[in-house]
């Protein structure tokens, strides 16, 4: 392995020292007549990398340290005909160029032109964040649940009809999972993300991570020289009912935000802050239904949300071969509230309360995380031929502590002494990971090929240390529910890939083996529990071009889910006197294989038909025991899937004014259980979605958005779900040349996006419902300066994998 690195390290410093050519020349008009500050663009074939230049006062100009190969010089200037040369430099190059007259006479001309909201590219989908008015000061999370087909859970974020996906930041899975994940993706504003992608079937380039795909959230980067940013201010107001709760109605969010870039012909430097602070309700429900009793249990939370997170990195260009880069994420989250728990207990023959628990607990988590990016990017010839390599540190430190207190009403609302129970108890959380990644990219005339590998290296520690309250409120030590555990996870992947082009027909083909080594301790129950495995993850894509119109494509692909490092922990969570959450250090990853046939028309009408099995699955279970009440949740492995399905996503090109993507979703679930107390479940499912940005003037500063889902009840797991759906308006001005903009945002018009899950365990059913308050309205304003023609940027590093897991 050392080799290996001498190797890649060494060829850093000889690619600098590859030969390159001048290009130079002039320009003149028809009359001879030099034209001056025309813009010169120079782009090499089969790339995105471009050089500017403006020609000087009598009409020169000119490019140095330029690679060998194929180019394209175009020139613009308005008045005069676009002029385009293809050049094949492999030598000092001087051009002389006449640039025509535009001999059109035009009394007023207004183009304006743009990205559509949603593009559906085959392989992914792309939703552009800017051209839609609802993601006006919205935040990242509440922008991905937006996207046609995403679907944005309790604590997950899905694929409709597909199953679940990991988030990637400019190509950087994010390692984080549950609420933590959710928690992060509202730190980051809309304003810093370009585009959100929803990648179908990953290559082999990409970790194994995330059963259907993996969502990518491309940050904005300005790459025009000079400097140019932009501040934000957004505040909003949810609206609920009843208005007022625990005495309480001002239940706010206001954030604030700014960027700023700067871009020169060696340096491109970046950054941004995001500031957040609110007060929220959040709850959800579980209802149990016994032979004799029914017990009803909510739990509403009170929370005030502070938010801080900062962004920034700079890339130098050394040589026109050799990039070198750094980035940083980090911020503090705190979240600081109450839980409200009522649990009546209702006599099934009488229809009267039996008795009541009620609980009160207090929490204040505080997370800081840490991620540095340490990345370099080597052009090995003029072919495209280039080695990218990462070193990534990841830091998740997370502390909580809380005050628990339980109590049990009789049926006459008199307190049962004996029925109390109180505790505090402090948890801590933290996480080190350290990946190294380095990919190789080689163009040949038969095909391109890519292969890599990563090492990845993780370290959790957590802990939960549980006191009950005596009499006197004096603290014992409880070494039942207490935990301390020490996870450690070694993977070491390699991958290889193929793409070739033969006439009308692509193809794609590669392989992924990761090793990985797990050790997880518990240092209360002196527990040891190790897990070692290898496993491969094939992919393959094969595309027909069939006519000017038509294309098929035919895909398949294997993931992985692994449990998040929480899950493992064997600690016990108190949610009330009877009940409880914990963890299973003997957890498996899940494995899905995906299948997918699809047929593009004009790249406005995408058909598929679809398969996706899933081995091994897990799922948390909410045992319920009818002998002594007692309800407990801990994740196992004992699902099998199969769900096969018809989708179909159609973009309307035919009004200038109205920009409008569809989405329909027919599916079928078999859910097959290894578990005695959980029977298999299976059922259809079905899912529509539109998305239309309006425009209610020529050059777009005016326009308006509606967007409407509805998910009809479908198999979840092993549950089976109410229907649920989500209408959001939004309106959008703006003014001097766009540089400030007004929004206003109705989101979740009906409060009618929250699900409703059903399942059956040892015979009880019991329904679990979300509550979560997702209706607001906003008002948001925003000023940019300097350069206003911004454009994303990604960030390709290496930590995608392992930042997916915590929670």
């Amino acid at each position: 392995m050392k080799h290996i690195y001498s190797f890649l390290f060494f060829s850093l410093f000889y690619s600098s020292l590859f030969a390159q050519v001048k290009v130079s020349g002039k320009i003149v008009d028809n009359s001879k007549v030099p034209v001056a500050f025309a813009v010169v663009n120079l782009q090499q074939q089969n790339s995105e990398q471009t050089r500017v230049v403006q020609t000087d006062s009598v009409g020169l100009f000119s490019f140095t340290d330029v690679d060998k190969g194929t180019y394209h010089l175009t020139i613009t200037f308005t008045g005069y005909q676009k002029t385009i040369l293809k050049l094949n430099l492999q030598q000092d190059t001087s051009v002389s160029i006449t640039l025509p007259d535009n001999t059109t006479q035009l009394n007023e001309v207004t183009v304006t032109a743009g990205k559509t909201s949603v593009e559906n590219k085959g392989d992914k989908l792309i939703y552009n964040v800017s051209t839609s008015a609802t993601s006006a000061g919205a935040d990242a999370l509440t922008v991905i649940g937006r996207v046609p087909g995403i679907k944005v859970g309790d604590n997950d974020l899905s694929i409709v009809g597909k199953g679940s996906v990991k988030v990637m930041v400019n190509e950087r899975l994010v390692q984080l999972a549950g609420t933590d994940l959710l928690r992060y993706l509202r730190s980051l504003s809309a304003s810093q993300v370009g585009s959100i992608d929803v990648i179908k079937n990953p290559g082999a380039a990409y970790d194994a991570e995330g059963n259907a795909g993996l969502i990518n959230i491309t940050l904005k980067h300005s790459k025009k020289h000079g400097y140019a940013g932009s501040v934000q201010i957004n505040d909003k107001q949810w609206l609920h009912g009843p208005a007022s709760v625990y005495g309480t109605s001002n239940y706010w969010w206001l954030n604030a935000g700014g960027d700023i870039n700067y871009n020169s012909a060696k340096l491109s430097a970046y950054a941004s802050v995001n500031v957040d602070h609110d007060h929220e309700l959040e709850g959800f429900e579980t209802d149990i239904y016994y032979l004799k009793q029914t017990w009803l249990q909510t739990d509403t939370g009170n929370y005030r949300y502070h938010n801080l997170n900062v962004i920034a990195g700079a890339d130098y260009r050394f040589s026109p071969r050799v990039t070198i880069g750094v980035n940083y994420q980090g911020g503090k989250n705190t979240y600081d509230g109450s839980d409200h728990v009522n649990n009546p207990i209702i006599n099934n023959t009488t229809g009267a309360i039996d008795s009541t628990l009620r609980t009160y607990a207090t929490y204040h988590p505080v997370a800081i995380s840490n991620a540095g990016n340490l990345h370099s990017t080597i052009s090995l010839d003029t072919s495209g031929a280039k080695l990218v390599l990462n070193a990534d540190y990841f830091n998740y430190y997370r502390t909580d502590r809380s005050d628990f207190a339980s109590n049990t009403y009789l049926n006459d609302g008199s307190l049962n002494a004996a029925g109390r129970n109180r505790y505090h108890d402090t948890n801590k959380q933290d996480i080190n990971i350290f990946t190294f990644k380095a990919d190789a990219l080689l163009p040949t005339k038969y095909a391109r090929f890519a292969f890599g590998g990563k090492l990845s290296f993780i370290n959790n520690y957590s802990n939960a240390f549980y006191y009950k309250k005596t009499v006197n409120d004096s603290l014992r030590y409880d070494d039942n529910l207490s935990n301390e555990f020490t996870y450690t996870e070694n993977t070491q992947s390699v991958y290889g890939s193929i793409n070739r082009e033969d006439g009308k027909w692509k193809y794609q083909a590669g392989l992924r083996a990761e090793r990985t080594e797990t050790k997880g301790y518990s240092h209360t129950l002196n527990q040891t529990t190790i897990n070692n495995y290898t496993r491969l993850f094939p992919s393959a894509t094969v595309s027909y071009q069939a006519a000017v119109n038509h294309s098929l494509s035919l895909n398949f692909g294997r993931r992985v889910n692994r449990p998040t490092f929480w899950n493992l922990n064997p600690f016990k969570s108190l949610f009330t006197a009877y009940s409880y959450g914990e963890g299973n250090p003997y957890l498996q990853p899940e494995y899905n294989t995906n299948f997918e046939l699809s047929h593009t028309y004009k790249n406005r009408l995408t058909s598929a038909i679809f398969l996706n099995v899933t081995n091994n699955g897990f799922n948390n279970v909410t045992i319920a025991r009818a002998d002594t009440n007692l309800v407990y949740t801990t994740p196992l492995n004992f699902i099998k899937t199969y769900r096969a399905g018809i989708s179909e996503n159609y973009s309307m090109q035919l009004l200038s004014w109205l920009d409008n993507n569809n989405q329909f979703t027919f599916y079928h679930t078999d859910a097959k259980s290894a578990l005695a107390a959980v029977k298999g479940i299976s059922g259809f499912g079905a899912y529509i979605a539109t998305n239309n940005n309006i425009y209610f003037n020529a050059d777009k500063s005016f326009s308006g958005a509606i967007n409407f889902w509805y998910q009809f009840p479908e198999i979840d797991h092993i549950g089976r779900s109410d229907a649920y759906y989500k209408l959001d308006l939004g309106i959008k001005a703006s003014a001097f040349k766009k540089k400030i903009a007004i929004s206003l945002v109705m989101n979740d018009v009906f409060r009618s996006s929250a699900s409703a899950v059903t399942t059956i365990v040892n015979g009880v059913r019991q329904k679990y419902t979300n509550f979560q308050i997702n209706r607001y309205a906003l008002v948001g304003i925003s000023y940019r300066f300097g350069n206003s023609q911004a454009k994303a940027e990604k960030q390709d590093t290496g930590n995608q994998d392992e930042k997916g897991r915590i929670h």
